[in-house]
């Protein structure tokens, strides 16, 4: 969810209760820690999720552009290795950033947008009904959370920014015509006007428009030492090439020849003129084009490892393996920035955030690292290895822990699980988000499998793991409750459930391995997936009550087998009339579920929520389990904030419920339900995290020490939360 934004939502009331036992309970004595992000937020302090652009100023100061980030972190400064400024006015109340941004001697330039909310906003500062504005914004250096005006600027006549942008394109709301590329002299402005096909060109200090030429699709600029221009061309279009102007846009010499397969996504020179290109192409490199006599281009030596990430041991992060360029720069000094989010630049009409912001800088000569901030994980949850609760997945990362560093060192970036070059067939990239996340690790048959959900907890995702792919997930199968939405994958069913087993081993969704239920032929609605350590397959359907797949074994290819056939239904358990979440403890044979009851139905505004009751049930599997008993969460819809419940995790003797909108974990023991106490975040985090925003937000594992360990996602700086706890 977006708190900082306006989402004109009407909001429907219901009784509610609170259970006695709830407000009853006393804080515990605990630690709260984080992982995934170089900041805590202890300090005021986060590392964006996303960076899309970058320009370096001649000081090494870096300034960065994204359309989103959570808490409005879409443009801010960092130098050596330390966060400086957020730029604000980018976030909500129409307005978001870019995909592009640059500097001179006295002012940032960044692209941004400005809508209307579905018409809900009016006035000058905004675009007509069904129209958005994709412009720049003019901030100083001094203070990028001020405006720089000037005549003809507009918007944002409310905060420090007014009269600081000026719209580019106007179009129909739904149409991306982000700017994707800017640079600056002190005394010229040069916009890439994707959408408008050209180069536009305003004064830097009035920002009046001077001249334009036509370029198809331009996106990133570059000026070379002598004032001519280097274009990125063909954003968008499958036929990227690099063009040469002159700065009143007169054409020089034909486009850079580049290696075949190169996906340029950036490009910058040095302070010694040579040009230095990103591709994100399966290289992964720093293209270097030098200057011989007479002025012709000639390939130097490449800057990173080839392949990048996905070199052997393929996944493992490190220094010059990079992942997903989306900016390099290189400051006076002589040292190279490179901003990567796991992906590249923003496809045309996405949403995407990326799959983790990294930032780093190195000495431009030696390539030896000189810092790296890390902003890892969104929408996401952590899931700990059955093998050993120091190892930690999220849906494309996996960390390591040593629990004997200081609060917000635990951490250690481990591996990049996801590989978009070999498997684009991932369902993962399909599916809402186009992200994996909220990660179950599960080890049976000797093998280690990660189960993953989409945020809406409509697909479980099952991926494999070898030793010649490294610490990648290797796609393996796909249990849908109804289809996708667009045309992917063409064979799947129009109606109803679905499955899909790699059953030849390729990683691709062949029309061959789908198949559908055909006992119903229907949806299931909105149910929630669980895994349990054998590998069998829950289902808590909201009103049909429980199923279980179990395993059938592996197939040939390693692929866990499950089939609609072998399929188990248990009836909806009283006291619930709707399932909302499912932990099956397969060891004992008990079953925790929770959801909604006739004394306080479901609704259609809590669509995401766990429910105001949970139970556990004894010898769930014998044909006639026992109810042991019956909790009242925290529950109350007519409070502000709302005080409700989203997810469930149970460890040991204890069971952890996450509340939605208000920053706390409730504990109950296991054995009895009893209300223990709670915990909240503590200073380290800067005693707050944002809302709990999917289905399986938090885990938890008790060590071997007695101590418990809860992650849970933090959806505002993104991060993962740690509570360290011993009863």
């Amino acid at each position: 969810m977006k708190p900082f934004s306006r989402l004109g939502l009407a909001v429907v009331l219901i009784h509610s209760l609170i259970s006695p036992n709830v407000s009853a309970q006393s804080q515990l004595n605990y630690t709260t820690s984080w992982i995934g992000n170089s900041f805590g937020f202890g300090d005021g302090k986060w590392m964006q999720q996303d960076i899309q652009a970058i320009s370096v100023g001649a000081n090494g100061t870096v300034y960065t552009n994204a359309p989103w980030d959570e808490s409005g972190s879409e443009i801010a400064a960092y130098r050596a290795g330390d966060k400086l400024a957020v730029a604000g006015s980018t976030h909500g109340w129409g307005a978001a950033g870019g995909d592009a941004v640059t500097v001179n001697h006295t002012y940032l330039y960044a692209a941004m947008s400005i809508g209307n909310e579905n018409n809900a906003l009016v006035g000058a500062d905004y675009p007509p009904a069904n129209q958005t504005w994709y412009g720049v914004t003019r901030r100083t250096l001094a203070n990028l959370a001020t405006g720089a005006p000037f005549s003809g600027g507009i918007g944002n006549s409310a905060n420090a920014t007014k009269n600081s942008f000026v719209a580019v394109d106007t179009v129909k709301t739904g149409t991306d015509a982000s700017i994707r590329g800017l640079a600056a002299t002190d005394s010229e402005l040069y916009v890439a006007d994707t959408y408008g096909n050209r180069i536009a060109v305003y004064d830097a200090q009035s920002m009046q428009p001077l001249r334009s030429w036509s370029v198809a699709s331009p996106a990133r600029i570059a000026i070379d030492t002598d004032s001519t221009l280097w274009i990125i061309s063909g954003f968008g279009t499958g036929n990227l090439s690099i063009l040469h102007y002159r700065a009143d846009g007169t054409a020089l010499a034909g486009p850079l020849t580049l290696p075949a397969g190169t996906v340029p996504s950036d490009l910058t020179v040095t302070p010694s003129g040579q040009l230095l290109v990103a591709d994100n192409g399966v290289s992964q490199q720093i293209l270097v084009f030098n200057k011989g006599a007479g002025g012709q281009i000639q390939a130097g030596a490449s800057i990173g490892t080839r392949n990048g990430i996905f070199h052997p041991v393929r996944g493992v992060p490190g220094d010059t393996r990079f992942n997903g360029i989306t900016g390099i720069g290189v400051d006076a000094a002589g040292n190279l920035y490179v901003a990567q989010n796991g992906e590249g630049p923003r496809a045309l009409g996405s949403a995407s955030v990326g799959q983790g912001a990294v930032l780093e800088s190195y000495v431009y000569g030696t390539r030896v690292l000189n810092w790296r901030l890390y902003g890892l994980s969104f929408v996401d949850s952590g899931a700990f290895d059955p093998a050993t609760p120091a190892s930690i997945y999220t849906g494309s990362k996996r960390f390591t822990l040593d629990y004997r560093q200081p609060v917000g060192h635990e951490w250690s970036y481990a591996a990049f699980t996801l590989d978009r070059f070999d498997y684009p067939d991932d369902p993962a990239f399909h599916e809402p988000r186009g992200v994996r996340g909220e990660p179950m690790v599960r080890r049976f048959d000797g093998q280690r499998f990660l189960y993953t959900l989409d945020p809406g907890a409509h697909y479980l995702n099952v991926y494999r793991f070898d030793a010649a792919h490294g610490e990648i997930a290797i796609p393996s199968g796909m249990l849908a409750q109804n289809p996708l939405p667009g045309a992917w994958p063409a064979a799947q069913p129009t109606y109803g459930e679905w499955l899909w087993r790699d059953s030849n081993g390729n990683g691709a969704v062949d029309a061959s391995e789908i198949s559908g239920n055909p006992s119903t032929g229907s949806t299931v609605g909105d149910g929630f997936w669980w895994v349990d350590e054998p590998g069998n397959v829950w289902l808590a359907t909201p009103l049909s009550g429980v199923r279980e797949m179990p395993l059938q074994g592996l197939d040939s290819a390693g692929n866990p087998i499950y089939t609609y056939a072998s399929a188990k239904m248990f009836a909806m358990p009283a006291p619930f009339t709707r399932l909302a979440r499912l932990v099956y403890v397969a060891a004992t044979d008990t079953m925790y579920l929770s959801g909604f009851t006739s004394a306080i139905p479901w609704d259609p505004t809590h669509w995401k929520e766990a429910g105001p009751v949970l139970a556990r049930y004894d010898n769930w599997s014998s044909g006639n389990p026992t109810l042991t008993y019956t909790v009242s969460l925290p529950w109350n819809t007519q409070s502000d904030p709302q005080t409700t419940t989203v997810g469930v995790a149970v460890a040991g003797n204890y069971i952890f419920v996450a509340e939605l909108y208000t920053d706390r974990i409730d504990v109950y023991d296991a054995r009895n339900g009893t209300a223990v106490g709670y915990m909240t975040p503590g200073a380290s985090v800067g005693g707050t995290s944002g809302w709990v925003d999917v289905y399986l937000g938090i885990s938890a594992v008790q060590r071997d020490n007695g101590e418990y360990v809860v992650l849970v996602e933090d959806d505002a700086r993104a991060k993962l939360l740690m509570y360290r706890w011993t009863p």
